[in-house]
């Protein structure tokens, strides 16, 4: 699964370098102007973090915990797959259709909101996972 992962990032980090790279050469030779080769860029990279985010859920790795460590984990990876899959569609839309005030502000937005979400979600989850301290056993105390 290791092997696989880094193939796709560099085959994604190579993409992104032959596209800037022809957007560069397009830019500098007159076809095509700095608004276009920008937003043709960042709708690159918004499609790539889709992409990427998608297979967050996929990476299970092995299990070192408990069943309920272990589930709630990969529920965190589908949370964050899901919300940064979505974020990634949206940045590139915006980069593709809205005006470029907007797509600047509000695509960085979107995918700081889907960071909070996964985030959020991981820290609960971290903290719905531990027990509560009225279940713990207090030392000298008889249990019953």
């Amino acid at each position: 699964m290791m092997l696989k992962r880094t193939s796709v990032a560099i085959v994604l980090a190579i993409l992104i370098l032959g596209v800037s790279a022809v957007l560069s050469y397009a830019q500098n030779a007159g076809l095509i102007g700095a608004g276009p080769a920008r937003r043709t860029m960042q709708v690159l990279i918004g499609l790539s973090l889709a992409a990427y985010a998608n297979l967050m859920p996929k990476e299970i790795g092995a299990w070192r915990a408990s069943t309920a460590a272990m589930a709630r984990a990969q529920s965190v990876r589908r949370v964050g797959g899901w919300s940064m899959t979505l974020a990634g569609l949206t940045y590139a839309a915006l980069w593709a259709f809205a005006p470029l005030d907007v797509a600047n502000i509000a695509s960085v937005a979107v995918v700081a909101v889907a960071m909070l979400i996964t985030l959020g979600y991981g820290g609960w989850s971290i903290f719905a996972c531990r027990p509560s301290r009225k279940h713990l056993p207090v030392a000298g105390h008889p249990q019953g």
